[in-house]
């Protein structure tokens, strides 16, 4: 896919500098600590990552690694990258950004990495598809998903059953509003909060070729999303919530009093939700997009994505640190407080709340994040919420269009 403008200018300006720049040092003098930037975006794991890092100083005395988070961690990054200040080792989401400055040349390619050997060939294939190269410039850590977060004990007495198919979930939703209860609780004020619903809709309906053939030419939002509008249309009429009134933390503390049945949210939700209610009896189930009962996929993505500059004056430390951190058992420390799943081989999650989830992870049943692959600009959740305060669906599609015409053609 094609590049923002100030996106380009911005690897531009880096692989110049990159170019002229002085290249890495030998290394420290033997006996010297080696001290390590790990740049790391995500601030509700701060705590997680300086435990980790104790625990790996205390088995490398020689080296000393400083975690670096900041707030807006990626405008940071970029504005680091036109300065060609490449951080040791550092941390990413899997999504647009990564796949924007992933192949700037100022990161290691980690395609021969020993790790790869115990990693989900599906989130290597994912970090290679955002970058569009057959390089792979960064490792997944742990991977997330969205879903339908619910209530298990209200589902216990209800007497309700998990949907596989489409008409099984929305004859759940009137199931659960005929017994009195309300079906979900939605926060589309906040328009991040319709990409749940939306991608679950959209990997599953479309799949990750409908990207190669958009590109090509070959067909177009108009043919593609009329279904996914239809679906995200129908959802809505199960709520009884001021949608577009409210956002994301007040959803959270909503859904844990007991104000829906169930909650179409990603997983990392489930922590803000168990700390507003630590009691709450909480399960996951994939949305089922389709009626093609086993074929609705987990809509899953690199959570964090692992990440050694390429001009790193410590290149064996920088990969000692990284495979330290990929370490199943140092991985399932994270884990164990993030509530997410991890792409590697022996790391598992044992959080109750996500168990229902396991099996698709074990069966490779994993669907991309269809938001990761639009254009950088293309904010197609704010056109979804303006289409479900008060749009049509024929100036949806072709609001969708023309914006990705525009956004390729820069």
């Amino acid at each position: 896919m094609k590049k923002s403008i100030c996106i380009s200018v911005v690897l531009g300006m880096t692989a110049f500098l990159a170019a002229c720049g002085n290249g890495g040092g030998e290394g420290s003098a033997e006996g010297e600590t080696v001290e390590l930037e790990f740049f790391q975006f995500k601030a509700e794991a701060v705590d997680e990552f300086d435990e980790l890092i104790a625990k790996f100083e205390e088995e490398n005395p020689g080296i000393q690694v400083e975690q670096n988070n900041v707030p807006d961690a990626d405008t940071v990054l970029l504005s680091r990258l036109t300065q060609n200040d490449i951080p040791d080792v550092l941390t990413i989401n899997g999504g647009a950004t990564f796949g924007d400055i992933g192949d700037s040349g100022v990161f290691q390619d980690m395609s021969d990495s020993d790790v790869l050997s115990e990693v989900d060939d599906n989130y290597e294939d994912m970090l290679k598809r955002l970058t569009g190269t057959d390089e792979l410039y960064a490792l997944p850590h742990t991977v997330n998903a969205n879903g339908v977060i619910y209530n298990k004990d209200l589902f216990e007495e209800l007497e309700l059953e998990i949907p596989e198919t489409w008409d099984e979930f929305t004859a759940l939703a009137e199931e659960i509003e005929e017994k009195g209860e309300v079906p979900f609780y939605s926060t589309y004020g906040e328009s991040w909060t319709i990409l749940p619903p939306l991608n679950a809709l959209a990997s599953n309906i479309h799949g990750e070729e409908f990207f190669d053939a958009l590109e090509a030419g070959e067909t177009s939002f108009s043919e593609e999303y009329g279904e996914v509008a239809e679906k995200l249309e129908t959802l809505l009429q199960y709520t009884d919530n001021d949608v577009f009134g409210q956002d994301y933390n007040m959803g959270n503390t909503s859904f844990s009093n007991g104000e829906s049945v169930m909650y179409m949210q990603g997983i990392w939700a489930i922590g803000e939700i168990l700390n507003a209610n630590p009691d709450m009896n909480l399960g996951v189930f994939p949305l089922p997009a389709t009626n093609e009962a086993g074929e609705n996929d987990i809509v899953s993505g690199v959570d964090v994505a692992l990440m050694i500059g390429e001009d790193t004056e410590h290149p064996e430390e920088a990969q000692q640190f990284v495979e330290f951190l990929l370490d199943p058992e140092n991985i399932e420390l994270y884990l164990e407080s993030q509530r997410m799943f991890s792409p590697v081989e022996g790391a598992e999650q044992e959080d109750e709340s996500l168990a229902e989830l396991q099996q698709y992870f074990d069966d490779g049943r994993i669907a991309s994040f269809a938001d990761h692959y639009y254009p950088q600009g293309f904010e197609i959740d704010v056109m979804f919420q303006d289409y479900l305060l008060d749009g049509t669906k024929e100036d949806l599609l072709k609001e969708l269009d023309d914006e990705y015409e525009r956004l390729s053609n820069e």
